[in-house]
């Protein structure tokens, strides 16, 4: 695999810890292994508004243009807002999470991939974006994760709604992480910045097969907002897998060989099922109507059920009382307990 970075090099400092050292050190916060090197020559980092965009991929004008019907539902000014029931893996037990995904339509510009409400013309692209914000607690001290996905709007890649842009920051009391990655055709950017000493800051370029799919994107693309996945049949290629669980892993960010099949759980739900490597999961989705993701179950004992849904302009609901508003997509603000090692079985799951 070429890079901008020396591949070998940066596996090394992987490698270089094993599955022990690396428990130990993130248990502490002191990871151990040396700073990697790492190539910051400007015209190799994703730019900002501000800088350069010769390294950022470029987004040609669209085959297709989204529907009436798509922006019936989502030009209406407001945002939908969902609340999940989940269980998340943490450092080998299994915890009780408050997650809530944010999907809004936004302007986007196709010279900053950035959400730019002044974005005209050519240089204007529509997006979906997907936040999910997920916060657990692992013992005395919480984690507060959240993932963006924008994802066009309009029939621009092979498969609809592909991502122009995905950001992870993660935050807990040892410290914090950025992930960000611009897809291109057959590669992306990749820029990191970490707290560990062994993970360090990285900008990097990884290439990757034609169609090539991204984890995080499926929470789009999968509730067939616009049209079927993948036409309505199985698809079979390389993936991304989702920032999340690539951080937790603490391995390269490379595309995996993977496959998603469908089948008709009964008659409101289609059921997706994510092969790829060790790691499955599965996603049911309405059919119909909104066409949420109503449950989840990966192999790794994650799981989620939905709790509430509702469409708000949420941004304008952050004074004294809103609060309350919270209850309306499920979420009242507290955390659950900590879930037993076996996570036990509850309906929806």
């Amino acid at each position: 695999m070429k890079s901008t970075l020396d591949r070998r090099s940066a596996l090394s400092a992987f490698t270089a810890l094993s599955a022990t050292a690396a428990a130990a050190a993130l248990a502490r916060c002191t990871p151990g292994g040396s700073r990697s090197t790492v190539d910051a020559r400007p015209s190799q980092l994703p730019s900002s508004s501000s800088g350069g965009t010769r390294s950022l991929p470029r987004w040609g004008r669209p085959r297709a243009g989204a529907s009436s019907r798509f922006w019936q539902q989502w030009g209406d000014g407001k945002a939908e807002l969902i609340g999940y029931d989940v269980i998340t893996p943490r450092y080998g037990h299994l915890r009780s999470a408050e997650v809530a995904m944010i999907y809004v339509t936004e302007p986007f510009s196709r010279r900053t991939l950035i959400k730019d409400d002044s974005a005209q013309g050519d240089d204007r692209m529509d997006v979906l974006k997907v936040n999910v914000s997920e916060k657990f607690l692992t013992g005395v001290y919480p984690y507060s994760v959240m993932t963006s996905t924008f994802c066009p709007t309009d029939a621009i890649r092979a498969e609809r709604f592909s991502p122009a842009k995905i950001a992870l920051s993660a935050q807990e009391w040892c410290g914090h992480v950025y992930l960000g990655v611009w897809p291109d055709e057959r590669a992306f950017a990749l820029r990191g910045m970490s707290y560990f000493a062994s993970e360090g800051d990285t900008d990097d370029r990884v290439e990757c097969p034609d169609n090539c799919l991204y984890e995080d994107a499926l929470l789009v693309q999968l509730r067939e907002l616009d049209g079927p996945f993948n036409n309505g049949r199985d698809w079979e290629g390389s993936l991304v897998p989702a920032l999340w669980r690539n951080r937790r892993s603490h391995q390269p960010l490379v595309a995996e060989p993977a496959r998603i099949t469908r089948r008709e759980l009964d008659a409101n739900v289609t059921r997706f099922q994510l092969e790829a490597g060790a790691f499955s999961k599965r996603f049911d989705v309405e059919k119909a109507g909104d066409k949420r993701i109503v449950a989840w179950q990966s192999s790794d004992g994650g799981r989620g059920r939905i709790l509430r849904s509702t469409r708000m302009p949420y941004w304008q609901l952050n004074g004294p009382g809103d609060e309350a508003r919270r209850a309306e997509f499920g979420l009242d603000g507290r955390l659950q307990p900590v879930i037993a090692p076996d996570g036990g079985e509850r309906p929806g799951f």
